[in-house]
């Protein structure tokens, strides 16, 4: 697995803040695909122009957010000397979708703000996502934005949570570090979960959630943590081991393996045919 997120669940003497919206009405979302890394630890230069089974990862990106019903627009962040590059990519995908390329900035945060910023005000709903991730299942912002409306339906006083983020447990064994090489002590893995992306999240909520970043002079390495911040709720859901991120090397190798294995498997799937 890659570097992940890391989440400690404590409890906190904060009360959690909520965002009205209806839970009676159709929603529609915008979907941010972050791209405008240089992948200095991957060293292959923007991961979005890497190609895998003959796709760039931003045409398999941008496939993935398009396969969803909820979503309306997709703004793509690119790095700036970079962009014109990204619109060839985007003009040949033929979506049904419309889809800008902005210039990102220069960290993770700076580059959501200015996806946000570029997709139309009236989407109520907000997906943020790595274009580093090939294998995101289609139609994840769906059923992300489902289990959100049936957990504030269920929830005593229809309780409206800000986001929601997939999650994985951990397996390996967690040490804290010490000074140069050595172990401190072992850390407790059960009280850890792993945030993958799409992160999906109630506009006014997060847009309130940068303004408090930018106030306070705070960067975030994603959403999730920038607005857990605020005191607002985020609620999470099973996310999906498959949908592993490429950063480094032996991620993309794992990458095309898992492609290629892919491919050979529907080759041999048994064929429909007509009487």
């Amino acid at each position: 697995m890659t570097a992940k997120e890391l989440f400690i669940f404590e409890d906190t003497m904060r009360t959690p803040h909520h965002h009205p919206y209806s839970l009676d009405t159709s929603w529609s979302a915008g979907a941010v695909l972050l791209g405008a890394g240089q992948g200095e630890r991957l060293g292959h230069g923007p991961k979005a122009l890497i190609e895998l089974g003959g796709k760039t990862l931003l045409l398999h990106a941008l496939e993935a957010m398009a396969s969803n019903q909820m979503v309306s627009a997709i703004a793509v962040t690119a790095p700036t000397d970079m962009q014109y590059a990204f619109e060839e990519i985007v003009s040949s995908a033929n979506l049904s979708v419309p889809v800008l390329v902005v210039p990102g900035g220069a960290t993770r945060q700076a580059s959501t703000h200015a996806g946000i910023t570029a997709l139309a005000a009236d989407l109520e709903w907000l997906a943020v996502t790595d274009i580093a991730r090939p294998f995101t299942p289609h139609g994840t912002v769906d059923q992300l934005l489902d289990h959100l409306r049936r957990t504030a339906e269920r929830s005593e006083g229809r309780v409206r949570p800000c986001g929601v983020v997939p999650v994985l447990p951990l397996v390996d064994s967690l040490h804290l570090a010490a000074e140069k090489s050595l172990l401190a002590e072992p850390f407790d893995r059960d009280r850890l979960w792993a945030a993958q992306t799409p992160q999906v999240y109630h506009r006014e909520c997060l847009s309130s959630a940068f303004e408090v970043a930018l106030d306070k002079g705070a960067t975030h390495t994603d959403e999730a943590g920038m607005v857990n911040s605020t005191g607002a709720t985020v609620i999470t859901t099973s996310g999906n081991a498959s949908n592993f991120k490429i950063t480094f090397e032996h991620d993309l190798m794992l990458a095309r393996a898992v492609h290629a294995y892919s491919q050979t498997e529907s080759i041999h799937q048994p064929q429909e045919h007509a009487l």
